[in-house]
């Protein structure tokens, strides 16, 4: 490391800080602006910046977005890296477009004091220069009134969300200035959103899957607050957020706005939504080819078979086109079968299995009751989660919060297990009977869901080398 230099000798490699929190601290300037405000002032000065100052932060500029420095928890990582070159003397001064965007705390001052001592640390800003080795009284006030500006703020914002609590309202906002279905003040429906909610939650319900109606949505144009297509994970967070219930966020207390769906119908969704998260994995996938994944191979291994996925390698024939075939995912497997002509054989099988007359009955109807129970199940759980971070210390204690926890965990694996039962007999009902003309036009994923509900396929090695495709080579069995 370098000798460090002399209080105010030799010149200045400044670093410039910028910062952004939440616009919540009445300066909205943007760290963009900031930069160009500072890179001003450093070249009115005669200070140099950015000269490969080491990654991440070659250009001398660090630059945190959306980070407090008033909350005691929150990281700032190019604060840290920048008080980091100071310790190491790689910058001796440092410019920030105000005060309050280097620190709101006592306790950061004095860890840059701290650091800066005997290096000859300048900082500057719009407002003037100062020496951080002998001007700190001036900052010390600066620091003070800011950390109790900030404290106000905090005790403010805290008095405000608890009224609004008392309320039944919550703090408007989000991705985009609000919630889809509602206006920006939180509370008024956005009627025609509402209805693409009704809408979804109907056909998640009747059995589609959600990857198939969050596909559905945005190929007719409609988008998230923030301009986003609607994808598996948006609106399976979204529809089981306790708003569109008319609750608040513990999913009990009533809120100030009018439900979008009636509280039976959002429980029940919620349930629904977890046994597909929790029971049928091909739910969320977003394989582009009937049996990506369904497919197993049934190579001989060891005392059993294989068993890996398949999915898609395409290949070139002896003239040079593009054949698509199913390849065991297991590195050194061979076992390949061609995509059209498996894909055609697992349809019409599937189709025979959907269409043979009892398949569909083969659950019990969903219970009325197993929604609220679910609820019921998920809010005893939390409370004693609760408990058990409260009482962790004490060894008897958390045994039998442990063994409370295991029970409801038990019964609400249960309530899983039969709700995809329910949720495959919806499915198959809802599409028995229909043509191979009809299963073709379905979405991909519709039909990987009836696949994968209605039959296993195991891919076997060929029994013979060369073209054509053999039944025999394909164990297709009905679940």
């Amino acid at each position: 490391m370098p000798p460090r230099p002399a209080v105010n000798a030799g010149p200045v490699r400044a670093g410039i800080y910028c910062r952004i929190s939440l616009a919540d601290e009445g300066d909205y300037v943007k760290t963009d602006d900031q930069e160009r405000i500072c890179r001003e002032l450093a070249e009115r000065h005669g200070w140099e910046v950015g000269d490969g100052y080491g990654h991440p932060y070659p250009t001398g500029v660090y630059t945190d977005h959306k980070r407090s420095a008033w909350q005691r928890n929150r990281r700032r990582p190019a604060w840290d890296a920048m008080l980091a070159d100071v310790d190491k003397g790689v910058i001796n001064g440092i410019i920030v477009y105000h005060g309050d965007r280097l620190v709101r705390r006592g306790q950061d001052l004095a860890r840059l004091l701290t650091l800066s001592e005997s290096k000859g640390v300048r900082l500057a800003s719009p407002s003037g220069t100062r020496d951080l080795d002998t001007e700190r009284f001036e900052l010390w006030i600066r620091a003070a009134v800011a950390e109790e500006e900030s404290q106000r703020t905090s005790e403010r914002r805290i008095a405000q969300y608890e009224r609004w609590r008392r309320a039944g309202k919550v703090r408007p906002g989000g991705r985009g200035g609000r919630a889809f279905g509602f206006a920006t003040d939180g509370t008024t429906h956005v009627e025609a959103e509402c209805e693409v909610i009704r809408e979804m939650a109907r056909r998640v319900l009747a059995g589609e899957t959600v990857g198939s109606v969050s596909r559905d949505v945005s190929a007719r144009g409609h988008r998230t607050p923030a301009g986003n297509e609607f994808s598996h994970a948006t609106v399976r967070k979204m529809l089981a957020r306790p708003r569109y219930a008319g609750l608040m966020p513990d999913g009990e207390a009533k809120a100030a706005w009018e439900p979008v769906l009636d509280r039976a119908t959002w429980e029940r969704l919620c349930l629904v939504l977890e046994a597909k998260a929790a029971g049928f994995a091909y739910a969320t996938n977003a394989r582009k080819w009937l049996l990506s994944g369904i497919a197993r191979c049934g190579r001989p291994l060891g005392d059993g078979e294989c068993g890996a996925p398949m999915r898609l390698n395409p290949s070139k024939g002896k003239d040079g086109t593009r054949v698509n075939g199913y390849q065991c995912t297991r590195r050194g497997c061979s076992t390949y079968r061609s995509a059209e002509l498996l894909d055609a054989y697992v349809s019409g099988r599937a189709l025979g299995a959907l269409n043979s007359g009892g398949t569909p009955q083969a659950h019990a109807p969903a219970t009325p009751d197993a929604a609220p129970e679910w609820r019921a199940l998920a809010t005893e759980r939390a409370a004693t989660a609760a408990l058990l971070a409260d009482y962790g210390k004490s060894a008897g204690r958390a045994a039998l919060l442990m063994e409370r926890l295991d029970g409801i965990d038990a019964r609400m694996g249960q309530l899983r297990e039969r709700e995809a039962g329910d949720a495959r007999s919806r499915l198959l009902a809802r599409y028995r009977g229909i043509t191979r003309e009809e299963f073709g036009a379905l979405a991909l994923d519709v039909r990987r869901s009836l696949v994968a509900a209605l039959v296993s396929v195991t891919v076997l090695p060929a029994s013979k080398r060369g073209p054509g495709f053999r039944v025999q080579d394909v164990r297709v069995e009905e679940r």
